[in-house]
């Protein structure tokens, strides 16, 4: 997780998920989450003091173009009960039920690596790797050759988007 906060004065800093990382996946089906990407990078401050359980959680949700998004559960779940405006309610209860059928919660163990759900293995064809992407407030996981003939695959940005990035 960067250390680059998108927060206003008085506001909780968000993180901020940047650049990408190809990660071996076990037999299990586990992955070392990028160290930048941890929410805690002190293993003191990653565990409860009274309980001793990890206070770093993730979501591993759909995403948008076939991708699988990786979320840090505050951040999903506040998404997650915010309603869209214009949204009807029947379109937002349908829409959420359908999220939280399809989500799942990972914990990362001491040594840091997440396991993927099978289905959703299965589902986004990770088999030996798994590419995650920085995407600001979430990441994204790809299967290396999803990745290269998805959407963005190793195209530059547009130029629409880097004259407003930079200017």
């Amino acid at each position: 997780m960067s250390s680059e906060s998108t927060a206003a004065p008085n506001e909780v800093p968000k993180a901020t998920f940047h650049g990408s990382y190809t990660r071996k996946v076990d037999a299990k089906g586990r992955f070392h989450l990028p160290f930048q990407f941890r929410a805690e990078n002190e293993a003191d401050e990653a565990t409860d003091a009274e309980s001793g359980e990890s206070r770093e959680k993730y979501m591993i949700s759909p995403g948008p173009h076939g991708s699988t998004a990786l979320s840090p559960y505050d951040s999903w779940l506040a998404r997650f009960n915010r309603r869209a405006e214009g949204q009807s309610k029947e379109n937002f209860i349908l829409n959420r039920r359908s999220m939280s059928l399809n989500s799942h919660m990972l914990v990362p163990d001491k040594q840091g690596r997440v396991a993927i759900p099978p289905k959703v293995r299965q589902a986004i064809g990770i088999e030996k790797e798994v590419v995650i992407i920085g995407l600001g407030e979430n990441m994204e996981l790809w299967s290396p050759d999803k990745v290269v003939a998805g959407p963005a695959g190793n195209k530059a940005p547009s130029e629409e988007y880097l004259y407003d990035f930079f200017g």
